[in-house]
């Protein structure tokens, strides 16, 4: 990927497109990974710069706007699926630690206590190791909710556990 000196100096100095492109694609700047976000879309402006040197600039910006937006989709899903996986193994270690049978008969004594999506997301993703994405889609309910149903899940049954 060749990259001009004058085309990177416009993508610079025209960063208002690209920071329009992360509000589009709802990245905050509040948000930690922000000016890496920023910096990946200034150089993917400069290449497309680069690349369409003959068309006129508002269709080469009409063009770096879309191409910018995939390429930050690309990269925040990226950054979720190992976000899961860290999750995923953070779980792991917790239902690991309290691996005996004094922990498991607490748990079976609070199963009745759960919600059907709590009962579900336990028996299905912590001990039967389901994807949650897979999960979701079996009982109609959206990543984002069931990640937070089970973090609360998690919270609730470390709780028991230390009682």
């Amino acid at each position: 990927m060749e990259i001009s000196q004058r085309a990177f100096l416009q993508a610079w100095e025209n960063q208002k497109l690209v920071r329009g492109v992360l509000k589009y694609a709802h990245v905050r700047q509040d948000y930690t990974n922000y000016e890496d976000f920023l910096q990946e879309g200034i150089i993917t402006y400069a290449h497309m710069l680069t690349q369409n040197q003959t068309l006129p600039r508002e269709e080469v910006d009409r063009n770096s706007f879309r191409k910018i937006i995939w390429r930050t989709t690309d990269l925040l899903r990226k950054e979720q699926h190992l976000s899961e996986r860290e999750s995923e193994l953070t779980d792991l270690q917790i239902v690991e630690e309290k691996h005996n049978w004094d922990n498991y008969l607490t748990l079976e004594t609070e199963l009745p206590y759960l919600s059907d999506i709590e009962r579900k997301l336990f028996l299905k993703h912590l001990i039967e190791r389901e994807p949650v994405r897979q999960l979701s889609r079996q009982i109609g309910v959206s990543r984002g909710q069931l990640q937070r149903i089970k973090n609360q899940l998690l919270n609730r049954l470390q709780e028991v556990l230390e009682r």
